[in-house]
């Protein structure tokens, strides 16, 4: 083969491969709604919702220091740079106010967003996919019910060529999987509730799990400790219920108050976490609770 027709063959290949990553990236655009039409004033709706917001964090982690809640602007750092979260509010211009409950689905099922985009998978969808229709209906329903703030987010400050956002569909080909958990019949309605909040709205993997080179959770070292924010987050394996001796009670009491006379006080974005969860169904945080001490026991078993 001649030095030009290999590099012809290459320039193809190269072509045909961006063709497909472009193919494989685009999304159409969900037809916007105005904010009146996603009025829900259904109270057995929305406060569902803000539970679940609770669970999920939503609003420290789109709440910018001493800004409006859910108005978004926080700076996240990432290894590839800084991404600033949305604005969750019902803002028309700078917020979801245009979006249908299907375009919050898609974000949430497929990081998507109304316009088509591909979003960074520092909002957590891969953990998000998993909620179900109902309670993503709840959420929508109790973001569309907070006050509309307008508040244009500053752009994301990313390294070459992780600002050029079609490639995060290549990332999702690893990393995402769009499955439903199942209820195990083995175990117990308050342990597969748990197990359903910790994997999917609580993204509680998403800190306690480490990381590889391109930002996927190490599936195999599930739950073996990770890092948030510059803080290191501790390994939820049989540390908790062996050698620190924490039992259901206490976690659920830790999670609810981000303090037990026995462990101390949490600290870091835990510190945020459990005070959100404070705001949440008390039956839901022991749910967390049981399964996070079942799994802690899994991981020590699997890996010794």
């Amino acid at each position: 083969m001649t030095l030009r027709r290999a590099l012809l063959t290459a320039a193809a290949v190269g072509i045909l491969v961006v063709l497909v990553g472009f193919a494989l990236a685009w999304r159409p655009a969900i037809t916007p709604i105005t904010v009146n039409a996603a009025v829900n004033t259904d109270r057995k709706t929305i406060d569902p919702g803000a539970e679940l917001a609770a669970i999920g964090n939503c609003a420290d982690c789109h709440t910018a220091a001493n800004g409006p809640a859910y108005a978004g602007g926080r700076p996240v750092p990432t290894p590839f740079g800084t991404i600033y979260a949305s604005n969750l509010t019902p803002d028309a211009e700078t917020g979801i106010g245009s979006w249908s409950e299907e375009a919050f689905k898609r974000a949430m099922r497929d990081g998507v967003d109304r316009a088509g985009r591909q979003l960074y998978p520092a909002f957590p969808y891969d953990h998000f996919t998993h909620a179900t229709d109902g309670d993503i209906r709840a959420l929508y329903a109790f973001l569309m019910s907070k006050p509309a703030v307008r508040n244009v987010v500053p752009a994301n400050e990313l390294d070459f060529p992780f600002n050029f956002r079609p490639i995060v569909a290549g990332w999702k080909l690893l990393f995402l999987h769009r499955a439903a958990l199942d209820p195990d019949p083995n175990k117990s309605a308050e342990w597969n509730r748990g197990r359903y909040l910790v994997e999917g709205l609580g993204h509680c993997g998403s800190c306690h799990t480490p990381r590889n080179v391109l930002g996927g959770e190490k599936k195999d070292s599930a739950y073996a400790g990770g890092a948030a924010e510059g803080w290191n987050a501790p390994a939820l394996n049989a540390s908790l219920v062996t050698a620190h001796k924490w039992t259901v009670d206490q976690l659920a009491e830790y999670l609810s108050t981000g303090w037990h006379k026995l462990h101390g006080a949490a600290a870091g974005p835990m510190a945020d976490v459990a005070k959100n969860l404070g705001r949440a169904s008390q039956d839901d945080v022991r749910a967390i609770a049981t399964y996070i001490a079942v799994i802690a026991v899994i991981v020590w078993v699997v890996k010794n």
